[in-house]
């Protein structure tokens, strides 16, 4: 008695018909998977200007975490801008301190974004508050924050420049109609002579 075997194939054709595409499908997804889906990383200062695009693409900023922020400003020498994300007050600070560092050849200045670690009370934010709690303005309630933009400039273990002036501004004024022409220039000198101090060696040369 013969035995009856299964076919899965009506045919010899359908058959090979299903082991090319087969083939095609498997050669396809060993082709697929060599390629590199990882995205192109986003430099610091691409990042930057997409979120304050006051300041050139050609900008100085190296973005900082709240424990490397916390590092930072307890070392001797360190420039570190305080800010928040899409806030002209901060894209134009920002873009003025830009062109004053790098007419003074500074090569890198912090941002650390206070945004999220300020609205969730993160600790190690709040380790800085402490920290510059002389130099921070306190509010009538006793609330005590880090505003953006601020700057800090420290040398040789000294704050030598803390500067949160443009936090607070008085009046229905927009970013772009305090930062004039008289404002911007008084800012770069004021910017220029910190700065200057500050790549300044110790013993005064």
């Amino acid at each position: 008695m013969k035995e009856n075997k299964i076919w899965i194939f009506k045919s010899i054709k359908q058959m090979i018909i299903c082991i090319v595409l087969f083939c095609l499908f498997l050669f396809g997804f060993i082709y697929i998977s060599t390629f590199d889906f990882k995205k192109e990383k986003v430099t610091d200062n691409e990042k930057f200007i997409s979120e304050h695009k006051e300041v050139d693409i050609d900008n100085i900023y190296t973005y900082i975490s709240a424990s490397d922020a916390y590092s930072y400003i307890r070392n001797d020498d360190t420039i570190v801008l305080f800010g928040i994300k899409n806030s002209d007050w901060v894209g134009y600070y920002a873009n003025i301190l830009n062109s004053v560092a790098k007419e003074l050849e500074i090569k890198q200045i912090y941002y650390y974004d206070i945004t999220d670690d300020r609205a969730d009370k993160n600790g190690t934010y709040e380790s800085i508050v402490n920290y510059l709690s002389m130099s921070l303005t306190h509010l009538d309630d006793g609330t005590l924050n880090i505003y953006g933009p601020t700057l800090l400039v420290k040398k040789d273990g000294i704050i030598i420049y803390f500067d949160d002036e443009t936090a607070f501004v008085k009046g229905n004024t927009s970013a772009s109609e305090y930062w004039n022409d008289y404002q911007t220039n008084l800012k770069k000198l004021r910017l220029r002579s910190v700065l200057t101090d500050y790549i300044r060696s110790t013993d005064g040369e």
